[in-house]
């Protein structure tokens, strides 16, 4: 059991996988890590690159929250052992994309808890999580991300963007493809 514990832990670290899984773990802790105060006024929007974004609503936080990146890089590292991320960048977003700080009416904001997923929504998740084979406890964080990316997805798509035809890639903009595959056509 060890052996091929072994080879699916070096497929999936030579696949960077588990560096992707680690830096979107830092978004679904978000909240955990900054504490409910900051988490009201941002969102976690994506990872890349050991870099994670996150969406601010007002630029005098995004200018605070410039100069608490190391203290919340500490946090991260803390809260998740050996994690790929190295840099933090801050985004302005609108405040549809976050609800802040009072009660929101039902229908007043959208946020990522009041999107539902559809049948084939779940049914992708299930499928692509059945596909890893992991310790079941790394399997349900990889469930969390997806649901998170599905989310995500469908909250873009009542945002106004748009399925690129040819890519399947969301965008806003004119037209049915999306800036690159217009470039490319």
């Amino acid at each position: 059991m060890n052996t091929l514990k072994y080879i699916l832990d070096s497929v999936l670290q030579k696949k960077q996988i588990y560096v992707k899984i680690k830096g979107n773990l830092a978004l679904l802790k978000w909240d955990e890590i900054v504490g409910e105060k900051l988490s009201n006024y941002t969102t976690p929007i994506f990872y890349k690159e050991n870099t994670i974004f996150i969406g601010v609503i007002s630029p005098l936080f995004m200018r605070e929250l410039t100069f608490m990146k190391a203290d919340i890089l500490k946090k991260i590292n803390e809260s998740i052992p050996d994690s790929p991320i190295k840099n933090i960048k801050f985004k302005l977003v609108s405040q549809i994309q976050k609800k802040v700080g009072r009660r929101a009416k039902e229908d007043e904001y959208l946020s990522y808890q009041d999107i539902k997923l559809t049948q084939s929504d779940i049914d992708w998740v299930k499928s692509v999580a059945d596909r890893l084979k992991v310790e079941r406890e790394l399997k349900e964080k990889y469930v969390e991300l997806l649901t998170f990316y599905k989310k995500n997805e469908r909250l873009k798509e009542q945002l106004g963007y748009k399925t690129c035809k040819k890519c399947g890639a969301l965008f806003k903009g004119d037209g049915p493809l999306c800036p690159v595959c217009k470039m490319k056509d």
